[in-house]
C-alpha cells in the first residue's frame, strides 16, 4: 500500500503558499512589528485580567463557605 503524497494545507487565502518561500530573519536584523507589540500587550493584559478576576471570586467563594461552616458549627 502506497502512502499518499504529502502536500502542505492550503486554505482559501492561500496563506501557506505565500509563506512557504519566506526566509525567516534572526540576529540582530530580526525586528517585531510595532502592532504586534500592542496587540501582544493587550492579549497579557487580558489574561492577568481574567486571571485576576478568577482569583478573587475563588478566594470569595472560599470566604463565603468559610463563613457558612463557620454559622453552622457555632448554630
Amino acid at each position: 500500500m502506497r502512502e499518499p503524497l504529502r502536500q502542505p494545507f492550503t486554505n482559501p487565502f492561500r496563506m501557506a503558499e505565500r509563506i512557504a518561500h519566506h526566509k525567516a530573519v534572526t540576529g540582530l536584523k530580526a525586528r517585531v512589528r510595532w502592532w504586534q507589540r500592542i496587540v501582544s500587550l493587550v492579549g497579557l493584559l487580558l489574561v492577568i485580567g481574567v486571571l485576576g478576576v478568577m482569583l478573587a471570586f475563588g478566594i470569595g467563594l472560599l470566604v463565603l463557605i468559610g463563613r457558612i461552616l463557620l454559622d453552622v458549627i457555632v448554630s
